[in-house]
Order: structure tokens, then sequence, then C-alpha cells
């Protein structure tokens, strides 16, 4: 998959503003105000990043625009040698990385572009690059006209290229699973050509006693890159388990999925810290169960004291949160 900052970029030099071309960036207006802070502040400005061919501005209109309120001929410029579109994916990736942030609508129009240049890049992909959401590039995929925005296959951040029906996948990982249940989840990903989060989808289901692919879907099942993907059983309703008399694992799981769609979490700093912590922890439950046959008998008592301890931390912050719940309950 294109990576906009590896293309040429060359050391730095000194550009003739009157020589520059406005930007083609994902920003439909410049910050005066902005701008003006710039121009009023005694920093020098870092290099801004130019299209050779077209002289377009890359990176930098504002300090460009401050440049010539403090009537400096010249700005600090390196230049970038790829094509037109390259230069496009560069100005979002630079905006999105540094700078004043882009509006909704900037992200939601930049992801729309791309999808139109790439339309084999995964809907994950390209959020990844915009900084909207996965869900509304599915969206934007779906109105558009144009079949060819809906290939058979995409390509994710990690340039492996993945069917849009998952079908073949998910009963190839459950064939994995049931030869190796320790695999890893990115192992079985690797064998089977799916994503981590329909991995995980798929080992639920199979804890749950549920087939790995939904018996009414025929067409494409709804992935997500980076995470559960949260499917609900489709079966008929006294076939449907709550998270208590759930396995082990489909349970936490479960409970995850519910977690994750909280907006008093996702939508607060520390709400997003708790859920990237709690994924991370049921990721490395997963991997200590491939890691421990590979712990040398000497080093393994060891090993063990030191998970028995970290789990017995866990255990006592998990009875303080309860503790906590309990209280306020009564």
């Amino acid at each position: 998959m294109f990576e906009a900052s590896d293309q040429g970029q060359t050391s730095t030099f000194d550009i003739d503003i009157r020589s520059l071309r406005p930007a083609d960036s994902p920003r439909f207006t410049l910050d005066h105000a902005h701008i003006r802070m710039l121009a009023e502040s005694e920093v020098d400005f870092p290099p801004i990043l130019v299209h050779r061919a077209t002289r377009r501005v890359v990176d930098g209109m504002h300090r460009v625009r401050a440049a010539e309120l403090r009537n400096l001929p010249t700005v600090s410029a390196r230049w970038f040698d790829g094509d037109e579109q390259a230069a496009f994916l560069l100005a979002v990736e630079s905006n999105m990385r540094h700078g004043l942030p882009l509006s909704r609508d900037e992200r939601k129009q930049a992801a729309l572009r791309i999808l139109c240049a790439h339309p084999d890049w995964s809907d994950r992909s390209i959020a990844e690059m915009t900084g909207w959401n996965a869900t509304g590039v599915g969206l934007l995929r779906r109105d558009l006209a144009d079949a060819g925005a809906r290939p058979e296959a995409r390509v994710g951040r990690d340039g492996r290229v993945r069917p849009t029906s998952t079908a073949e996948g998910r009963r190839m990982a459950a064939e994995v699973i049931r030869r190796n249940p320790a695999a890893s989840l990115r192992e079985i990903a690797r064998e089977s050509g799916i994503s981590v989060g329909t991995v995980r989808d798929v080992r639920r289901r199979l804890a749950d006693g549920q087939e790995a692919v939904q018996a009414d879907r025929q067409g494409p099942a709804p992935t997500d890159e980076g995470g559960p993907t949260g499917a609900a059983p489709t079966g008929p309703d006294e076939n449907r388990r709550t998270p208590e008399h759930m396995p082990d694992l489909a349970r936490r799981i479960t409970l995850f999925d519910g977690l994750r769609n909280d907006p008093s979490l996702r939508l607060s700093e520390n709400g997003r810290l708790v859920l990237h912590r709690l994924r991370t922890q049921l990721q490395t439950t997963e991997e200590w169960k491939r890691l421990a046959p590979t712990i040398p008998l000497h080093g393994r008592n060891a090993v063990a004291d030191i998970l028995s301890a970290c789990a017995d931390d866990l255990k006592g912050m998990a009875r303080e949160l309860r503790s906590v719940e309990d209280s306020l309950a009564g």
C-alpha cells in the first residue's frame, strides 16, 4: 500500500513565495487568526513542502501566508517528487499529524476523494489516514454509483489483500482453530487471509457453539481490521446465551464489545485508555497460551510466580471496582 511519507523529499532550500501555487489540500479554508499568530511570533518556520512538478504547497500554507505578512520574499522549503495524487495523500497525512485539526466535513471529503482514487483500499485504512470513521467510509463506498468502488478484495494498512466477503476465510480460520486451539489471533489471520478482528469473531462464535459463518449471511461479512466485530447470534432466541452462561473467552469478548460501544468510555480520553488496556489484556492472555509451551523448564516457576502476582493485582483491582459499585448501589 502507498506510504506518502516514503516518497522523495530533498534537502532544504529557499523558494520565492511568488512562485508558489495554492495547496491541493484537504483543508477548505485557512485560519486567519492562526496566520496572524504565526506572523507575530519570533520563531523561524519549519520548511514547507512543495510539489516540484506543479509548485503547489503540499504542507505549510499557513506558514506561507504568515511569511507574506512578515514581508518575507522567500520561505524555507523542501521538494516533494511524487505524483499529484501522492501529494494529496501526503497533505492529508501532514494535516492529521500536526497543525490545526481538520473539520468534520474536511475529513469526510478527504476520505471520499481517497476512496474514489483507491477503491481497493480498505475502509479502515482510509479511516486511519483521514480521521474519518471506518463505518462512515463504508457508507460513502455504498453510496458511490461506480461499481468499481466495491471491489472483491481490498488492501489493508498492513499491505495485505483481503477478500470483501470473508465467508471462505472464516471457514479456513475455523479449521485452523480446531487444528491448533492455542494459535494466536495473528497466526490464524495470516493463515486464513482474514483480519485479526474477524478471527476474533470466529473464535468467539466457535466457543459459543455457533458456526463460523452465519447461516443466513451470503454476502460480505462486516469486518473491522482493528478489533472485535461484535456480531450478534442470528439463531432463535432460545439458542442465544447471556454473558453469564457463555464460555469464559466468549463472555469476556461479549462484555468488551458492550463496553467499546459505550459513549461514556469511547468519547473520553480516560475511557479510551480503559478500552485500550482491556483489549491488550485480552490479547495478552491469548499470547501467553501460545508462548507457555516455549518457556524452558528451568524458568517456568519464575514466570508462573510473576503471572500469579500480576493476576492477584488484577483480582484486587476487580474487587475494588465491585466494592465501589456495590457502595453506590447501596
